[in-house]
């Protein structure tokens, strides 16, 4: 389970933040979001959703090497 932000016209979520569940194999993302005070789980269309991963990349230094 991830957290992510994720953006669907479908429903109007700009950037809303959820967390993944998983892909299903019918072309769905299974994600949970609040909604007002409680949680709901929802499948979106991977066609029309782009979800970003709340964690950032962490840029590992190339400079350094290990011996």
């Amino acid at each position: 389970m991830e957290k992510v932000f994720i953006y669907n016209e479908l429903l109007g979520l700009k950037g809303t933040s959820g967390v993944l569940q998983q892909t299903n194999e019918k072309g769905y993302y299974d994600l949970v979001i609040k909604i007002k005070e409680n949680r709901h789980r929802i499948f979106l269309p991977i066609s029309q959703t782009v979800i970003i991963f709340s964690e950032p990349v962490i840029e590992m230094d190339q400079s350094l090497e290990l011996e």
